[in-house]
C-alpha cells in the first residue's frame, strides 16, 4: 500500500512542472495578442488621421469653426448651413460709408461669377440718407412681433431667389434703429418651402441684431419666426366679402358696391416695412391703391414728392390722390400713406368717377389701422 502510495505522489510531482509552463506560455500569448491589438488600434487611429487629412476632412474642419466667428462673429452659423445645403462656403465682411454687409458665397468658376451661393445681410443705420429698404406692399409679413417682409415670387422658376427686410428699433427713440435686408440667390434652397423662408428670416434677424448689438443699438427683440408666407401676386385676389387682412375694414360694402369693388389683393396682417391693399373690379382689375410706407421703405425723392402733394390746396384733388402722414418710434421714424386711383398720375385725372370724400374717408381708416400696428401717432390734418 505504501508503495502505490509513493508512485501516485512521484507521478503527480512530475506533472506540475510541465502544467506551469503551459500556463505561462498562454499568459504570454495572451500578453503578446493584447499588444499586438493595441499596436493594430493606435496604427488605425494614425492611419485615420492621415485618411481625414488627405480627404480634407481635417481643412472642412477648419472651414467649419472659420464660419462660426465669420463677420466678427455675428454671423448665424447654423441657419446659414441648413440653408446651403453642405456647400462649401466662405464668408466675408464689407464696409462703407454708410453701410455694413457680411456676404456668404461659393466659388464655382463653372457656374457664374458669383458662384452657386450667394447670401448678403446688409445693414444700415436708418437714420442716414442713404438708408434705402427695397420692400413692397405684396410682401409677406414676419410677424411674431417683428417689422419686416419677406419676399418670395412662388410663380417664378428659380425657386432660390428670396428677399426679407426688417426693421430693427434701438430702445425706442424716434429714429433710433437699423434698417436691415438680406437678399439670397441660393441654387440648393427653395424659398418655396417653409422651413427655407424661416431659415433665411433667422439668418437675416440674428446676424442683424448681433451686429447692431456690438455697435451699441440696444435692440428691441420680437419672438423666434417659426413661419413665413409667400408674397401675393396681382392675379391672388379674392372676393372682397371675404378680406381678413389688410383690405378689413377699410370702405364698407355699401361704398364697395358704390365705386365698382368686387375683389381685393391683401396681405395677411401684420406691421411690415410697406403694408398695401388693392381694391378691384370684375377679375381683380385694379381701381384703387392704399400703401403705407415707414421709414427707410419710403425713399427720399418719393417722400419729398409726396410731401409736395400734402402741401397741395385744401379740397378736393383731381387725380384722387391723397397723403396722411404719421410720427414713429424707432426705425420706422415717419411713414406716410397714400390713397391712388389707378389708372392716372400724380396730377393727372383719372378716369375713375372719384369719390372724393369716401377716399379721405377710406385713407384715414386704412391709415389710423395701420399706424396703430406701428405705434405711431397720425400727424394733425386740417
Amino acid at each position: 500500500m505504501s508503495g502505490e502510495r509513493m508512485k501516485s505522489a512521484e507521478t503527480t510531482g512530475a506533472t506540475e512542472p510541465a502544467e506551469t509552463a503551459d500556463h505561462e506560455f498562454d499568459r504570454l500569448r495572451r500578453r503578446r495578442r493584447i499588444r499586438l491589438v493595441a499596436g493594430l488600434t493606435a496604427g488605425a487611429t494614425v492611419l485615420a488621421g492621415g485618411l481625414f487629412w488627405l480627404s480634407g476632412g481635417l481643412q472642412s474642419w477648419l472651414h467649419d469653426r472659420a464660419l462660426d466667428s465669420a463677420c466678427e462673429g455675428t454671423l448665424a452659423a447654423d441657419s446659414v448651413r441648413e440653408l446651403v445645403g453642405g456647400a462649401d462656403v466662405t464668408a466675408e465682411t464689407r464696409t462703407g460709408r454708410d453701410f455694413w454687409q457680411c456676404r456668404v458665397s461659393e466659388a464655382d468658376e463653372e457656374y457664374e461669377e458669383d458662384g452657386r451661393v450667394d447670401l448678403r445681410v446688409t445693414v444700415s443705420d436708418a437714420r442716414d440718407h442713404f438708408a434705402a429698404l427695397e420692400a413692397a406692399a405684396t410682401d409677406a409679413p414676419l410677424g411674431h412681433g417683428w417689422t419686416g417682409g419677406f419676399a418670395f415670387d412662388p410663380d417664378r422658376e428659380r425657386r432660390g431667389e428670396a428677399t426679407v427686410g426688417v426693421l430693427l428699433d434701438c430702445g425706442g427713440a424716434q429714429g433710433g434703429g437699423r434698417v436691415a435686408e438680406a437678399r439670397a440667390r441660393i441654387d440648393r434652397a427653395d424659398f418655396g418651402r417653409p422651413e427655407a423662408r424661416t431659415e433665411l428670416t433667422a439668418v437675416l434677424i440674428r446676424t442683424a441684431t448681433a451686429y447692431a448689438r456690438q455697435e451699441g443699438c440696444t435692440v428691441t427683440e420680437g419672438e423666434p419666426v417659426r413661419k413665413v408666407d409667400t408674397s401675393v401676386n396681382a392675379w391672388d385676389y379674392k372676393p372682397f366679402t371675404s378680406v381678413a387682412g389688410s383690405c378689413a375694414g377699410i370702405v364698407d360694402p355699401r361704398t364697395a358696391a358704390r365705386w365698382g369693388v368686387r375683389t381685393a389683393v391683401e396681405t395677411a396682417p401684420g406691421p411690415k416695412p410697406v403694408e398695401g391693399c388693392t381694391l378691384g373690379g370684375l377679375r381683380g382689375a385694379p381701381l384703387y391703391t392704399f400703401t403705407a410706407s415707414y421709414g427707410p421703405a419710403l425713399e427720399w425723392n418719393a417722400r419729398n414728392r409726396l410731401e409736395e402733394l400734402a402741401d397741395r390746396r385744401a379740397g378736393d384733388a383731381p387725380d384722387g390722390r391723397y397723403v396722411l402722414w404719421a410720427d414713429c418710434r424707432g426705425a420706422a421714424d415717419r411713414a406716410a400713406y397714400v390713397v391712388a386711383p389707378v389708372g392716372g398720375g400724380l396730377g393727372r385725372t383719372s378716369g375713375l368717377a372719384l369719390d372724393h370724400q369716401g377716399l379721405r374717408t377710406a385713407l384715414s381708416a386704412f391709415a389710423e389701422r395701420s399706424a396703430k400696428t406701428h405705434g405711431c401717432t397720425l400727424s394733425a390734418t386740417d
